[in-house]
């Protein structure tokens, strides 16, 4: 929990960042409860691969305008800022290389935040501070307590949270969770969770050429700002882009990115996306590279306190849940069942025209109510994630009170980083 006593307002350290930063804090935000013909201002925090996705997304959206961008890349954030100009043909969008910069710009009413994992939730405490409205990508935050941290800035501040775990808007996917629900298998008797292993690592830079660029951030880059919560860390040219996910400092390798995907779908279809496990183990290795540090195959479970254990593994992919009936699974592009008549008995308010995961979000802006990956729920799905990294590190069984989010008698384990904050609000 946030300790409001010992730290500064929120509304004046940003105010205190961007005066820092040469900027004027302006605090403007709007309802749309009133009208659903006014645009919605959109800013794009992290601008690479993933941001460009959504940015793409919502320029072609019908009620959405997207007036800034921001990395700090200055070679991503010029061609962001093309990419906006040339749809909109004109040259009205703002390049920011600072997110509080764009955090200050006067009219936004929503962000995209995209960056790395480590900024998830120091940008987005801020922007629910300034009265936005996010959109924020998975895994909803790289530690447990500042998860915890970000949702409650976020009821705080009444602001509209939907995280990029698109598969809850995927139509195999809430077909997988009304058929479970709808007592398709019957009573639950096995939770199976495959994710990937490995690191799909892309070569920037050979490494024979480290040696001389290891702490040499090209002029381009804004490393300080890159490395944020972090602190201080030597720039390696392998970082960036993409790569920062192989280091657990910035990410937390496939393990804590998927966790977000087909671990969060059991949760979310057996009503355990607001708790988490009571007991957390597994074991997983580590890859031979010189530098970066994921792991690289794990297999771990947890155990809720209704007794359901969810095992999650990487020698396949998707989610099955065996009942006492039958079993159905689910994986991208595919529903399956031991008994494909299974997947007739979805309930007859089932709706099979949802909005995409991008317009949910928008829809909500619009109506203030709750998207389908919201924060709360899409915390407990990466704290399972944080837990199990902690776990598997450790070598022991991890005892957890999902209610007070701590772990129980093991001081060391509760000392772990994953399970710690690094946000300094």
């Amino acid at each position: 929990m946030m300790n409001h006593t010992a730290t500064m307002p929120r509304r004046r350290f940003l105010a205190a960042g961007a005066a820092a930063l040469g900027v004027a804090p302006m605090f403007f935000t709007r309802s749309f409860a009133e009208s659903v013909n006014d645009q919605i201002a959109i800013g794009v925090i992290g601008c690479g691969g993933m941001g460009g996705g959504l940015m793409g997304n919502f320029l072609n959206m019908s009620g959405v305008r997207v007036t800034a961008v921001c990395d700090v890349d200055q070679n991503m954030r010029d061609r962001a800022k093309k990419r906006v100009d040339e749809h909109y043909e004109n040259t009205d969008c703002k390049a920011h290389g600072h997110y509080r910069e764009l955090l200050s710009q006067n009219g936004l009413d929503a962000v995209v935040i995209a960056t790395p994992d480590h900024m998830h939730a120091q940008i987005g405490i801020e922007a629910a501070s300034a009265g936005l409205d996010i959109y924020g990508e998975k895994p909803f935050t790289w530690g447990l307590a500042e998860g915890r941290q970000l949702v409650d800035a976020l009821k705080e501040n009444k602001r509209v949270w939907q995280t990029g775990s698109q598969q809850r808007s995927g139509n195999h996917f809430r077909q997988f969770k009304a058929l479970i629900e709808h007592g398709a298998i019957g009573k639950v008797k096995r939770v199976e969770c495959g994710t990937p292993r490995g690191m799909s690592i892309r070569n920037h830079s050979p490494a024979e050429e480290w040696e001389s660029r290891i702490g040499n951030p090209p002029s381009y880059i804004n490393w300080e700002a890159y490395c944020g919560v972090v602190g201080e860390f030597p720039y390696h040219p392998m970082l960036h882009p993409w790569n920062w996910r192989w280091h657990e400092t910035f990410g937390g390798g496939q393990l804590l990115d998927w966790v977000g995907h087909h671990v969060d779908i059991a949760m979310w279809a057996l009503g355990l996306d607001r708790t988490g496990p009571v007991t957390v183990e597994g074991t997983g290795k580590h890859g031979d590279h010189e530098f970066f540090n994921a792991l690289v195959d794990y297999q771990y479970q947890g155990k809720f306190a209704d007794g359901t254990l969810i095992e999650v593994r990487t020698d396949f992919g998707g989610t099955r849940i065996t009942g006492e009936d039958g079993w159905l699974h689910v994986n991208r592009g595919k529903l399956d069942a031991d008994d494909r008549e299974r997947l007739r008995n979805l309930p007859d308010d089932f709706d099979d025209r949802p909005p995409g995961h991008q317009q949910d979000f928008i829809n909500c802006v619009r109506s203030r109510e709750t998207p389908v990956a919201d924060a709360e729920s899409t915390h407990r799905a990466s704290s399972f994630g944080q837990l199990a990294l902690a776990a598997i590190e450790s070598g022991r069984v991890l005892r957890w009170d999902p209610e007070a989010e701590r772990v129980i008698d093991d001081v060391d384990l509760a000392a772990h980083p994953r399970l710690g904050s690094r946000v300094v609000l």
